[in-house]
């Protein structure tokens, strides 16, 4: 029994998606760790009113950074597709450019936010725009990061990917808990996330950049199918919209002690939905390399949904079978209140982490119809989330509803094998 037990693990180990998600996941745990203990701290130090406050503008800033999401879907796409045929030549290039568009388009972005900051705290209820002005620096440093962390993930580094994944949770811990613990209140810890995300990017672009540096950079101007891209973007708002509005319209429309108490489950539920995570930046440059030699996608797909169920599903059962330890081990009595909410909200999320696999499979392959399907099941929530609000135990079953549709619906496409379709428009 030991020795079929050994042998099946050794089978399990040599499979290339298990054996990089195994590595990816040991650094997405230790930055899930300390992610979480993040969470933990700021609900203690700040309280239910400020940590509330925190949450709706870390969901605004995952929404506002969806281009970074989308660029670096895009990079990490174009170089595993460059690694495929050996022309390393043009993922240089790839990475030269990519540098210069973020300071380019970032700073711009930055301004524009900086006038909006005043309408922007006003909506959540903040007692100042500071919060919303650091928020903006937060935003620009994260969008460097990315860039250099995808070349390495098209490049099936996974290595140095790993070792960046694991210190992206540590490094904002320790950043953001010592500028709080300064007296900064609720600026500290955004200010905390700005110098995280600072050295997050030292530790990206240096490697990235020797990786590529034995090779001269391509002449040839890199082709753009923008048709495709705009799909990358749409797939990207979609699901920060569908995983991240909640939290401002619940902060929007509940007293703040109840919009903290959500919070707290709302985040302690969405490891389910994350926990796919390192599955899916290990998928994602195999399946383009499968797209670029024209290989089945679908073995990939449902040996990463597979994956998906037994994880996913462990979290969501834990959560629904002993709802008051996990809220009184992680945040405190003051936030038992909320175990009603979080037995829920851990299953409600299991069809969420299904759609993330299910989209990035997509969009590894250059689909460009269900990103924007994806865009009006977004609209769709914002619109039943406003119209029935009544409890928030209505919106968690909203969410759930939400992501089971959008699912079922990305599936259909993968039911048997079919030529992919035209990306769009391609030139230089």
């Amino acid at each position: 029994m030991i020795r079929k037990g050994l042998t099946a693990a050794r089978n399990a180990f040599s499979d290339g998606l298990v054996r990089a998600s195994a590595w990816l996941f040991a650094g997405f745990l230790t930055t899930g760790v300390f992610n979480y203990g993040f969470q933990v701290a700021m609900g203690r130090l700040l309280g239910p009113s400020d940590y509330g406050l925190m949450n709706a503008l870390l969901g605004l800033c995952v929404v506002l950074g969806v281009p970074t999401a989308t660029l670096s879907m895009v990079l990490a796409r174009k170089t595993a597709g460059y690694r495929a045929t050996g022309d390393i030549a043009r993922a240089r290039r790839l990475f030269q450019r990519a540098n210069e568009i973020v300071w380019r388009a970032g700073l711009p972005g930055l301004a524009v936010l900086a006038l909006a900051s005043g309408a922007i705290a006003v909506y959540l209820k903040a007692p100042s725009r500071t919060p919303v002005l650091i928020l903006g620096g937060v935003l620009l440093s994260s969008v460097a990061y990315p860039t250099s962390a995808a070349i390495l993930q098209g490049l099936r580094e996974y290595g140095w990917f790993g070792i960046l994944q694991g210190l992206a949770g540590p490094a904002r811990f320790f950043f953001c808990v010592l500028a709080v613990l300064a007296g900064l209140g609720l600026d500290g810890a955004l200010l905390g996330m700005l110098a995280a995300n600072a050295v997050l990017w030292g530790l990206a672009y240096f490697p990235a950049r020797n990786r590529l540096a034995s090779v001269p950079a391509s002449p040839t101007p890199d082709p753009v199918a923008w048709g495709r891209e705009m799909s990358v973007l749409a797939a990207n708002l979609a699901f920060a919209v569908m995983t991240q509005a909640d939290l401002v319209l619940v902060k929007h429309y509940f007293p703040a002690p109840e919009a903290g108490m959500y919070a707290s489950a709302a985040i302690l539920g969405r490891t389910v939905m994350y926990i796919p995570g390192s599955l899916v930046l290990a998928m994602f440059p195999m399946a383009v390399e499968r797209k670029a030699l024209n290989l089945d996608g679908r073995p990939l797909l449902f040996k990463a949904l597979l994956m998906t169920l037994v994880l996913s599903g462990a979290g969501a059962a834990l959560f629904f079978l002993a709802p008051h330890w996990v809220l009184e081990t992680f945040f405190g009595v003051p936030y038992a209140g909320a175990a009603g909410l979080l037995k829920y909200f851990g299953p409600a999320m299991l069809p969420m982490a299904f759609l993330l696999v299910v989209f990035n499979h997509e969009v590894a392959h250059g689909g460009t119809v269900f990103p924007y399907v994806m865009l009006a099941g977004a609209v769709v929530e914002i619109v039943l989330i406003h119209s029935f609000h009544g409890s928030l135990m209505s919106v968690v079953m909203i969410l759930a509803a939400v992501g089971a549709a959008l699912c079922g619906l990305g599936l259909i496409r993968w039911r048997a094998p079919r030529p992919e379709p035209a990306c769009g428009y391609e030139f230089a």
